[in-house]
């Protein structure tokens, strides 16, 4: 007669001895990876069943904290909304106490975190932070609050070049592997002025086999959603540049997803129309991951060695985390009563801390006023600044507004771009973000004037195609969608008259195409234009 497992069971003061002679302990090193084989029908120690029970459980808190993570990763709204709602967490926080020992952070009330959305690491650049989340807890008060930092953001970490924020990782990842998440957390404590305690970063792609191994979701799609540029895996660096993306269609209504099917839905960025929005995005991701929740949360979960063991494998593999066994459990007792209905979130493009600039024909964001101490500021007094409707305290917002909004910045370091979206972020050459050509660059492109208009709908061909151009000594000074999008071949229409042949022959070779007059209705300012077609 198979013996059931009933949490009830355990004692508290058992696990808490446990956890507490266990917390520089592995989770594989303290369960081990023989579950999956052994029969439950197998008479079982008493220190054995809890010791099961207590594996289950922390596995499913664990990937029940990675798609919380997630999904704060996804949406700027509603922090953890939902998590009150999983009753096993509660239970369980009641079930274990962790003690006397403090959390970092809770004897000053505000515990911070850091949360991390990559892409994969099997990808090229998947490395790269996705999105990167803010979030900070007050114990006294039982309130959360949380910013979302644009992985625009352009910033100069300590003895590096200037780069995009959700690089730093990444760079750290390539120098020593596990460094990346520790690396952001370090630079954002410095940056803001006030110490990130814990970070947890979330392989979205451990929900792709997660999905499969729970035999995928069902979820109901609300629009069509047609997407010409999602990026094919495995081709992040290939040549010609449109090889590097696939059309992806999803049919409006009800569907059921495999894991593959179900990233891409979530996943995809330059959709057509209103699916092509952040929110549009989010509201997806949103879908996905709690279709995935109900899947995991099913009765027959718990009871499932098979499912354990691919949740276990899942929180091994794809989440990383600086919280050891013991935090996470006092953690989860201390915001156990939390009404996370409400948290306070703060935009910092909403509410004018940040404007955009192109460098080297990446799009970037800088800070007004040339540094972030105003950021700094809203951190630090986020429970005071901001609200839960992302309003703001306008008396306290008045101190310093101002000054922040009045010029943008004017720094002379010399700086390094990196280049933009999914791909490759080896640096450029050094370029000067807020200043005016220099004299000598301007007689250095004193050559035929050439713009670039993507006629087709692959999202940032016009922008790679200016790169690859302007390594070769071209003078692309203006690039843009044109009028028409589909566009079939590359066009090279030439407005000097002749003048240029030696360009116009060299482009010519490059895109294997003659170059003509224009056609009537066609116009562009500069000597040659270039009309991208696939």
């Amino acid at each position: 007669m198979r013996e059931d497992i009933d949490v009830n069971f355990v004692e508290t003061t058992e696990i808490s001895e446990f956890v507490k002679n266990n917390k520089n302990t592995s989770l594989k090193e303290i369960f081990g990876e023989e579950e999956e084989t052994k029969s439950l029908k197998q008479p079982k120690k008493r220190t054995s069943r809890w010791k099961k029970v207590l594996a289950s459980v922390f596995v499913i808190f664990f990937v029940a904290f990675a798609v919380f993570a997630s999904s704060v990763a996804f949406s700027n709204e509603n922090l953890i909304r939902g998590l009150s709602k999983l009753d096993f967490l509660s239970q369980f926080g009641d079930l274990i106490n962790s003690g006397d020992r403090p959390l970092k952070g809770e004897s000053e009330d505000r515990i911070n975190f850091l949360l991390i959305g990559i892409g994969g690491k099997d990808h090229e650049a998947g490395t790269l932070a996705d999105t990167i989340i803010i979030a900070t807890f007050k114990p006294s008060t039982k309130q959360v609050a949380m910013i979302s930092i644009p992985r625009d953001l352009y910033v100069k970490p300590e003895g590096q070049n200037w780069m995009k924020i959700n690089a730093i990782s990444a760079y750290a990842e390539k120098k020593e592997p596990g460094s990346g998440p520790e690396a952001l957390r370090s630079f954002l404590s410095q940056l803001l002025g006030t110490e990130i305690h814990y970070y947890g970063e979330v392989d979205f792609e451990g929900f792709e086999k997660l999905i499969d191994e729970f035999g995928g979701v069902d979820v109901v799609v609300e629009n069509d959603l047609i997407d010409y540029s999602y990026p094919v895996k495995g081709r992040e660096n290939a040549y010609p540049y449109e090889s590097r993306f696939e059309k992806l269609v999803i049919k409006k209504g009800e569907q059921h997803f495999d894991g593959a099917t179900a990233l891409k839905y979530a996943r995809s960025r330059h959709a057509l129309g209103q699916e092509g929005s952040d929110f549009a995005r989010s509201k997806r991701q949103q879908k996905i991951l709690l279709a995935l929740k109900d899947k995991i949360l099913a009765p027959g979960t718990f009871f499932n060695p098979t499912k354990i063991n691919a949740l276990l494998d899942m929180y091994e593999d794809n989440v990383s985390t600086n919280m050891e066994i013991w935090e996470m459990v006092k953690l989860l007792g201390i915001a156990k009563d939390v009404d996370f209905s409400a948290p306070i979130s703060f935009s910092l493009v909403d509410n004018a801390m940040l404007y955009d600039q192109m460098v080297n024909g990446a799009y970037v964001l800088l800070p007004y006023g040339g540094n972030f101490e105003k950021i700094g500021f809203v951190w630090q007094n986020i429970f005071s600044v901001g609200t839960s409707t992302v309003a703001i305290d306008k008396t306290k917002w008045a101190e310093f507004k101002d000054v922040a909004t009045s010029t943008k910045a004017t720094s002379t370091d010399e700086v390094i771009s990196t280049s933009t979206e999914e791909t490759s972020n080896t640096p450029e050459e050094n370029t000067n973000p807020f200043g005016e050509e220099s004299e000598e660059t301007a007689t250095e492109q004193s050559k035929a004037s050439i713009e670039i208009q993507n006629g087709t709908l692959i999202t940032g061909w016009a922008s790679q195609e200016k790169l690859k151009l302007a390594a070769k000594g071209f003078n692309v000074t203006k690039i843009g969608n044109a009028t028409l999008r589909d566009y079939k071949n590359v066009k090279i229409y030439d407005f000097s008259g002749g003048k240029y042949s030696k360009e116009l022959s060299d482009l010519s070779a490059i895109y294997g195409v003659s170059s003509s007059q224009a056609p009537a209705g066609i116009k562009s300012s500069s000597d040659i234009l270039i009309i991208l077609g696939k």
